[in-house]
């Protein structure tokens, strides 16, 4: 049996029942509704795709003769990916994730069918997006409605914006050259639920000596025993990527080495991070690109000192053995919530095609 449910153009009062989406009155699969002195429109079946339901105030013939002031889109299959290419051509946006475009449509009028049951979104920067940038200016702006927005310093090094790869920066580090978010419950680790951070990179330099090329860092340290809670993604030495996480007040450090998984300068790589903080085994993951290349516990049990800004490109003061990247940085999103490898599988194939693969 098709699932499909009621609508109406509802520019009143709302209506007991419904879901109300700027001017579209949803009801629930199946359900019917007492008189209301509106034309009730069925929609299509839910079973077959993604539904994307809007309103049109200057009307369109309706199938039985009547003028309808709403109208149906839907996926052509019952798949993420499907959905946000839907979504892609109704807005002319570039989502990253069905939780997205559904924040995006519903934000703007449209109501959808689709329901997020995986993790959540809260940060997506887009060097390619003109509104995440637009060429100038120093704020990276967080396409989600949380603001996560990114700040660009030169600092004693170099960051400039090119378009060679649709939108990217290109980081000569020194000290202070960085792109910073500020220290909020997003971008902060947690112990109640897994966290995602995933950036997209090409490396111009490697590590040196003992020394790791800093990706990601939200930790402070002091002669190389961390004075805090956080994190810190790099590559070291030997052309491997690397993080670490720090909890318990920096009293508890998890290590992960991607042994075997060479980073080559000249090629980008999306890495990700995927943690919490819990001394149940594999809570702390690392990949490159859709590769698993280490997993361990994610550490102790509480985050009292996990307050330092989260930092793309550089060290924050007193990391021992850290160094400035020297690339570019072209993507970087936060995700809340479950991040298993098919969420790192889709996120690399929503984007990978830009950066050459």
């Amino acid at each position: 049996m098709a699932t499909s449910r009621p609508f109406a153009y509802n520019t009143g009062s709302a209506i007991g029942g419904t879901e109300q989406i700027g001017n579209l009155a949803i009801g629930t699969p199946t359900a019917g509704f007492a008189s209301t002195g509106l034309k009730w429109w069925e929609g299509p079946d839910e079973d077959l795709g993604y539904v994307i339901a809007h309103q049109t105030p200057s009307g369109q013939p309706g199938a039985d003769g009547d003028t309808a002031y709403l109208g149906f889109f839907r996926s052509q299959a019952l798949t993420e990916s499907s959905f946000i290419e839907l979504s892609d051509t109704i807005s002319s946006q570039s989502f990253a994730s069905g939780n997205d475009a559904k924040t995006w449509l519903n934000s703007n009028g449209y109501w959808t069918s689709w329901v997020n049951s995986g993790p959540t979104l809260l940060a997506d920067l887009n060097a390619s997006d003109p509104s995440s940038y637009g060429g100038v200016g120093s704020t990276w702006y967080d396409l989600t409605s949380n603001n996560n927005d990114g700040t660009l310093s030169a600092g004693s090094g170099t960051l400039t914006f090119g378009t060679a790869f649709g939108g990217e920066f290109d980081l000569n580090g020194g000290s202070g050259t960085r792109i910073s978010f500020v220290n909020n419950s997003d971008t902060q680790l947690s112990t109640s639920t897994t966290k995602a951070y995933s950036i997209w990179f090409k490396a111009d330099a490697v590590g040196f000596m003992s020394f790791s090329r800093t990706l990601m860092n939200k930790l402070q340290g002091l002669g190389g025993s961390s004075t805090g809670d956080g994190f810190f993604m790099g590559i070291n030495s030997t052309d491997q990527l690397i993080a670490k996480v720090v909890s318990n007040n920096g009293s508890v450090t998890r290590s992960i080495a991607g042994i075997g998984a060479t980073i080559n300068t000249g090629t980008w790589y999306m890495a990700t991070l995927v943690v919490k903080v819990s001394p149940d085994p594999d809570t702390f993951k690392l990949y490159i690109n859709t590769t698993e290349v280490g997993s361990t516990t994610g550490g102790g049990s509480s985050l009292s000192s996990d307050n330092r800004s989260l930092l793309l490109g550089n060290y924050d003061s007193g990391v021992q053995n850290a160094m400035a990247f020297d690339g570019m940085i072209g993507n970087f999103y936060i995700y809340e919530g479950d991040f298993t490898s098919a969420e790192v599988q889709m996120l690399f194939d929503l984007t990978k095609t830009r950066f050459g693969y």
